[in-house]
């Protein structure tokens, strides 16, 4: 890379400044907060609360519970006696003796009746909800996986979506694409509420969802393509702090709204004002570059300089042309190009089972929220801001220890953590929370950190198709996240023993990426195959407490054979004369 770097021409212009303040207020702020409520919303929405079947002709002077106690069996769960969820007595109100005392009558009922399967529906326990998807659609007794199923058609829309958008995000842009799938989930995110047919549910879900990725992906792309090394970090770190507000919210409105369609409303309507978006958000000016649109990226690099109150540099037009001889040197043809260089391809498959397992672990933690014992709202809320310190670490970690054994490190104490909870499951509640909180807290740093990794690991021309095929493929696997959750009715070990083997991948794979703390961001597919490559396992690249002051030159600098984030630098040119 011998040409001047974009890194160069963006400081010119300024990498920091009013301009950049605009997109992170503007979008990155009010998008992340918003934005976890597509992905988790579903999972109060789906909630099922205990019932029981409906047995008609309870007389007005009798409660509920003296009514089960007669026309419901009990039934032995998790070594206690329950009333039954699916069953009920083959009775009706004219062979009850109401003048008998109740006991007794109960236990004649139990002795005298056969059990049979519910005949007249279900009643549900209204305390927490008046009425979910679940109980509106009867999802429950033989049909309780379909809850599973409709989530797991949301994880689908999230796959085709992002396969959809972000490689066309890379043909077409990062503004127009954004915009059709805001577009997307504000319209069918409301419908999906109104249909009543199974299919029209299932399907309205899977439109819903396939604007989750490019929604949260692609503003996040426009954003860091324009901001200094030092602020990548912070910008991610800041994106997943907001999300942990956003999530942490989302249990007060499921209990205060009570009705799944109230929820869905609360959480779809705010997504309209950013279609707004067409007319605010720029494009990247990388991806400009990377589409040989050179008078637009002048234009726009004259519109930054001018908002931070730089000068807009000398011979501009020039630069951009000599960036755009060195970097456009092959056609964009998507994805697959990823899989062109040696280097490139294994930190694709790499990066990219690093996102799946951090899906997985993350989202199968979350979806089994509603197993644990206690308030599920309350659960849900202390998981959520446990995320809170998660991010502030993950922050601090990521720039001072780095990135590679920031994520390496989490995924291994995640996964303990995972182990730990099956020995507190029968304990005290406390405990079991405590233990699932620092499993969310560790899974939560390794997922800011992959976001961070693929922004600064794939090149610009293939940043959006890179960062989509990991999210596809993770998507792809993430379909069975419910089911993780689903399985602990066969054993509530189940999910934790599942995601330790998935946290040990995620370690595995996490160890081998390159470190790219304070790092350029490599340009093109040519500069990725050359980016970090002389790096050795055990090598660690993060700050030290006592930095030396070296001297590099610039030509290594740029081909990414020195990573100076613990040192004290002078760059010389190749000449080696300090400049």
């Amino acid at each position: 890379m011998n040409a001047p770097v974009f890194e160069k021409l963006l400081e010119e212009v300024g990498d920091s400044g009013r301009h950049q303040q605009l997109l992170f207020w503007l979008f990155v702020v009010p998008l992340n907060f918003f934005i976890p409520w597509v992905a988790l919303t579903p999972v109060f929405m789906t909630s099922t609360p205990v019932h029981w079947c409906h047995v008609p002709g309870r007389p007005q002077d009798m409660s509920v519970d003296e009514w089960k106690a007669l026309t419901i069996p009990k039934a032995s769960k998790d070594e206690e006696e329950e009333y039954s969820q699916c069953q009920q007595y083959n009775i009706s109100l004219s062979d009850i003796d109401l003048t008998s005392d109740l006991a007794s009558l109960a236990a004649k009922v139990n002795a005298t009746y056969d059990r049979i399967e519910c005949q007249n529906g279900w009643d549900y326990d209204s305390s927490s909800y008046d009425a979910t998807l679940s109980t509106a659609q009867n999802w429950v007794c033989g049909r309780e996986a379909l809850s599973a199923t409709w989530q797991s058609i949301g994880v689908a829309g999230n796959v085709v979506g992002t396969f959809v958008f972000n490689s066309l995000s890379d043909f077409l842009g990062r503004r127009p694409v954004f915009v059709v799938a805001m577009m997307m989930y504000a319209v069918f995110g409301l419908v999906r509420m109104y249909v009543t047919s199974s299919e029209w549910i299932m399907v309205t879900m899977f439109l819903a969802s396939t604007s989750f990725p490019p929604i949260l992906e692609l503003p996040l792309i426009i954003v860091m393509e324009q901001v200094s090394p030092k602020w990548r970090a912070r910008i991610t770190s800041t994106s997943f702090i907001l999300w942990t507000f956003g999530m942490s919210i989302l249990p007060l409105f499921a209990w205060l709204s009570r009705d799944w369609v109230t929820l869905g409303l609360i959480t779809t309507i705010p997504f309209y004002v950013f279609v707004l978006a067409w007319w605010i958000l720029p494009e990247s000016p990388r991806w400009l570059l990377s589409r040989n649109r050179l008078e637009e990226t002048v234009s726009l690099l004259k519109t930054i300089a001018q908002r931070n109150g730089r000068p807009v540099p000398e011979k501009l037009e020039e630069t951009v042309q000599v960036l755009a001889k060195t970097h456009n040197t092959e056609k964009n043809y998507g994805f697959i190009q990823l899989f062109k260089y040696s280097k490139v391809r294994v930190r694709t498959l790499l990066l990219t089972a690093c996102y799946t397992c951090n899906n997985l672990f993350y989202y199968g933690l979350a979806y089994n929220t509603t197993n644990m014992s206690g308030n599920e709202f309350i659960n849900f809320f202390l998981l959520s801001i446990t995320e809170l310190f998660s991010n502030i670490f993950a922050w601090w970690a990521a720039n001072y220890v780095g990135r590679r054994w920031t994520e390496a490190g989490c995924f291994v104490m995640a996964s303990v953590f995972a182990i730990i909870a099956i020995f507190t499951l029968d304990g005290a509640l406390w405990l079991n929370i405590t233990i699932h909180i620092m499993s969310k807290l560790f899974i939560t740093m390794s997922f800011m950190v992959v976001y961070i990794q693929c922004a600064e690991i794939y090149p610009t021309t293939h940043r959006a198709a890179g960062t989509g095929l990991s999210s596809l493929i993770s998507s792809s696997f993430g379909t069975t996240a419910p089911y993780i959750a689903f399985l602990s009715a066969h054993g509530s070990w189940i999910p934790y023993i599942l995601l330790f083997a998935i946290g040990i991948l995620g370690f595995i794979c996490s160890s081998l990426l390159p470190e790219t703390l304070d790092a350029d961001l490599p340009q093109s597919l040519m500069d990725a195959n050359s980016f970090l490559i002389s790096e050795k396992y055990l090598s660690y690249k993060g700050k030290r407490p006592c930095a030396k002051k070296v001297n590099v030159n610039e030509t290594s600098r740029l081909k990414g054979e020195v990573n100076l984030a613990n040192s004290e630098i002078n760059i010389s040119n190749t000449n080696g004369k300090e400049e």
